[in-house]
C-alpha cells in the first residue's frame, strides 16, 4: 500500500501551496472524525520541515488530497466526477 499522500491547497489570491506527508495513524473512522474536525475548526495546522502553519480556511478556496482517505465525514458527497 502507498502510504505517500499529497495536498495542494488553493488560496483564494490565486496562489498554491503543495506538500507531502506520510500517511496519518490510526483508526480510519476517528480519521473522517478530524477532517470534520479541521473544518469546523476554520483553520488547518500542518507540520512541514520542523515548523507548524496554521492556514485560516478564510484564505482557501479549496484544497485537493491525493489518494482520498478511506473513510470521510459522512457529509461528503461521494461518486463525483469533473464536467467542463
Amino acid at each position: 500500500m502507498n502510504s505517500k499522500r499529497c495536498l495542494t491547497i488553493y488560496f483564494m489570491d490565486g496562489s498554491e501551496m503543495s506538500l507531502n506527508f506520510p500517511k496519518q495513524g490510526g483508526n480510519p473512522l476517528l480519521l473522517a472524525k478530524r477532517v470534520q474536525e479541521a473544518i469546523d475548526a476554520n483553520q488547518i495546522a500542518i507540520e512541514i520541515d520542523d515548523h507548524l502553519y496554521v492556514i485560516p480556511t478564510n484564505n482557501i478556496k479549496y484544497l485537493h488530497v491525493s489518494p482520498m482517505p478511506e473513510e470521510l465525514p459522512e457529509t461528503v458527497i461521494r461518486g463525483g466526477s469533473l464536467r467542463n
